[in-house]
């Protein structure tokens, strides 16, 4: 089934970029900006926020206008990737408090590598587990930070 609109890679990069945005602003409405001779907590991030949805809104309009300098056309199959690695940070965030850090940077760089057309599933596993021990060999015992390293087990 055909798309109305035309996928351009730069059309789907500016949706992602757009949705970033709208999120950020969404999470940061609440926060108090100030003005500019007290600035706020919230000030920075609902600039930054801003300045994603402008950029993604004029990349998503010229993806779809065709006036983008590469017309190659994403295949339908391939449209969620841009969506991969946001959804493996998402899942490091929800995953860490039961997981532990060791097997959520193991299951959420795994996740993260789909987004690559390139990997083997054996260099997929080899990146995930080689990244894992690196992270929790640096932040979970080098420099110790406050999160489990491996799951709590029920008593």
């Amino acid at each position: 089934m055909a798309s109305a609109l035309p996928m351009t890679r730069e059309a789907t990069a500016g949706a992602v970029i757009l949705l970033a945005g709208g999120v950020l602003l969404a999470l940061t409405w609440s926060y108090p900006s100030g003005d500019l001779s007290e600035i706020g907590p919230g000030l920075i991030l609902q600039l930054a926020s801003g300045l994603l949805l402008l950029l993604g809104g004029l990349m998503l309009g010229r993806g779809i206008a065709g006036r983008s300098d590469e017309m190659a056309r994403v295949p339908a199959q391939h449209r969620w990737r841009p969506f991969v690695i946001p959804a493996a940070m998402g899942m490091f965030a929800a995953l860490l408090p039961w997981l532990g850090l060791a097997l959520t940077a193991a299951v959420s760089s795994y996740a993260a590598s789909l987004a690559s057309r390139e990997l083997s599933q054996r260099e997929r596993l080899a990146c995930a587990l080689l990244l894992a021990a690196f992270v929790t060999a640096l932040f979970g015992y080098g420099l110790r930070l406050p999160v489990p390293v491996w799951p709590r087990l029920a008593a």
